[in-house]
């Protein structure tokens, strides 16, 4: 009798410490932690980031860097960060924001005006996109370019139609370049 009391108090006990720590790993889980007032708050990562970079974006956004980053751990997320664009929406738990930087870079809208030099469009360019105005310039004066879509033209920029372009914040000059002659190639198609 004496022996079924103690297995009694000790399954009881056991009990109460297991629903302690599933309210602490739902709490670290499914809390909300962002700490700002706009509906979304946006975070910037180089396509070079580790985490510390992610931790030095994401601390001012949340109230409980603590939690970010043990689900960080927990999930792998430290080793696999990707550069990018995201949104963070008020009101997220630390799951909701790594699932977000693990799958959900945010495209921009790279706007073309008309009528512009080179070179203001290569700083127009990379103020919209990671790549800089250094090496966005030489992309827009590349002569491969003119040959690869039979133009002839003096200058990449004269043949960007005033447009927006889709494309990852993170793009490269380079890349940057191949999306404008894909995409003018298949405008030449139609």
């Amino acid at each position: 009798m004496y022996i079924r009391k103690i297995l009694v108090g000790i399954l009881i006990i056991g009990i109460l410490v297991g629903c302690y720590i599933m309210y602490n790993i739902t709490q670290t889980i499914f809390k909300p932690i962002t700490a700002f007032n706009n509906e979304v708050a946006y975070i910037y990562l180089d396509s070079d980031a580790n985490f510390t970079d992610v931790r030095n974006e994401i601390e001012p956004l949340v109230n409980d860097i603590i939690s970010f980053e043990t689900l960080a751990k927990k999930i792998g997320y430290i080793e696999r960060v990707k550069g990018g664009k995201y949104t963070i929406r008020k009101g997220m738990n630390s799951n909701d924001i790594i699932q977000t930087l693990l799958a959900n870079s945010t495209w921009v809208a790279v706007v073309i005006p008309p009528n512009k030099t080179t070179e203001e469009l290569s700083k127009i360019i990379s103020d919209q996109i990671e790549a800089e105005e250094d090496d966005v310039y030489p992309i827009l004066k590349d002569s491969t370019t003119f040959k690869e879509l039979n133009i002839e033209k003096s200058t990449l920029g004269a043949i960007l139609e005033p447009s927006t372009y889709l494309m990852p914040w993170n793009t490269s000059a380079e890349d940057f370049r191949s999306r404008i002659v894909s995409i003018t190639k298949k405008r030449s198609e139609n």
